[in-house]
């Protein structure tokens, strides 16, 4: 049991280093995950690159940047549900120029916190199961496009119905991405994919009790795991 001090100060070190980062206009990664999605994303630069992500933000446009000095042809498309976060987010992809590679889009409603019935103790997952059009729309939005994706980034909300989506979307050769992963209820319906795994990538504060993890699956790309399996001993 961690006691009241150390849960502050990593806290405190979390938001401090979250707002570091979004200065430096980095992800909210480690520096482990930012290496580990460059490794992945360089595995199709020799190929048109179709990326889907649930959770736009400052990743969505580094790693687009990063495709753009690759000389990557790719569309990335991104949904959000906040309002104001997807005015920022687009604000800044034309403050960039990544206009023409990046699709936003917005399917508003509120985060599960500012429903009834969040309190200081989370209630099970099931309570805040999706149940409006537009939760439903944003969790949908990829069947609605009618095209599969190289590259899928499962990175906010209805995580577990997101994965079973993502599955029916998906290119035959393609990779879904799950940040975050090391938290348990994230982790139904990940039997789904004949190749899957789990990847330790560091930690967000001090004697975090558990590593950060990623978790990435795939139908038929057995190279992706390989070459990650050569990342892991490399670090």
């Amino acid at each position: 049991m961690q006691s009241i001090f150390l849960s502050k100060f990593q806290a405190v070190y979390f938001k401090l280093s979250m707002f570091t980062k979004s200065l430096r206009n980095i992800p909210a990664q480690t520096s482990k995950e930012i290496n580990m999605f460059k490794i992945i994303l360089d595995q199709y630069l020799d190929r048109p690159i179709k990326i889907f992500e649930w959770g736009s933000g400052c990743s969505t446009i580094y790693y687009s940047k990063y495709l753009k000095s690759k000389n990557a042809n790719f569309q990335w498309h991104a949904v959000d549900n906040n309002k104001p976060w997807y005015e920022k987010v687009l604000t800044d992809i034309k403050k960039e120029n990544l206009i023409s590679h990046i699709h936003l889009y917005l399917k508003e409603f509120l985060p599960f916190w500012q429903k009834p019935g969040w309190g200081q103790i989370p209630p099970p997952c099931a309570v805040f199961s999706p149940k409006e059009d537009n939760e439903w729309a944003y969790i949908r939005l990829p069947q609605e496009m009618n095209q599969k994706f190289d590259i899928i980034i499962i990175d906010a909300r209805f995580r577990r119905h997101c994965v079973q989506i993502a599955k029916q979307v998906l290119a035959p050769g393609g990779v879904v991405i799950m940040h975050d992963a090391h938290k348990p209820h994230y982790h139904q319906g990940l039997e789904g994919f004949p190749l899957r795994s789990f990847y330790d990538t560091g930690s967000w504060y001090p004697f975090q009790e558990r590593p950060n993890q990623v978790w990435v699956g795939s139908m038929k790309n057995q190279i992706i795991f390989d070459v990650l399996k050569s990342f892991e001993k490399a670090v």
